[in-house]
């Protein structure tokens, strides 16, 4: 497939969509009409063209501030870290006329659940697709000890379709408590 070039208005929707990740906003900044730009933004927005732009633009605004993957959870670490940090409650104590500690201690445990969460989704440890994936990984790594094992002349090749029916266990177990959570 061919890129082709885009126009000057599909430019400054790409340009004006990175400012604040609002389609419909960036479709009015760059012209066009504020009746259909909802309609207009949807469109643009499954053009592969105009994605590859718009990525093109995060790319190179992320290399210019010097932004990746690993700076991104070091900074989320960091906010896990300080706000796992206890501070002590302060209270003001009239007698010696200044703030003084009451033996009570405080964290910002918001800031350190999402911040851990957000590292948690990024390693992929909340993504059910990558659990079923990990599982067939698996299989296919007992497959491949077995065949050589049976190459060896060792072992007979069963444990491959127990690995399968055990992920595909799995599976439908996930599958069954996650419309339980919905």
């Amino acid at each position: 497939m061919t890129k082709r070039k885009l126009t000057a208005k599909q430019e400054m929707f790409c340009r004006e969509y990175l400012i604040d990740l609002n389609a419909t906003q960036a479709a009015i900044r760059a012209g066009y009409s504020e009746r259909t730009a909802g309609a207009a933004a949807s469109r643009l927005l499954k053009d592969v063209n105009i994605l590859a732009r718009v990525k093109e633009l995060k790319d190179k605004r992320a290399d210019e501030l010097e932004l990746d993957a690993y700076w991104v959870l070091k900074r989320l670490k960091d906010v896990s870290d300080r706000s796992m940090q206890m501070e002590p409650v302060m209270q003001y104590d009239p007698a010696l006329g200044e703030m003084v500690e009451t033996g009570e201690f405080q964290f910002d445990s918001h800031g350190a659940n999402r911040s851990t969460e957000l590292i948690g989704r990024h390693i992929g440890m909340f993504d059910p697709k990558l659990q079923v994936q990990m599982a067939m990984l698996e299989a296919q790594i007992e497959k491949t000890k077995i065949e050589t094992e049976r190459m060896k002349g060792e072992v007979k090749d069963t444990s491959m379709l127990d690995a399968l029916v055990e992920g595909r266990k799995q599976y439908e177990q996930m599958m069954k408590e996650r419309e339980n959570n919905e």
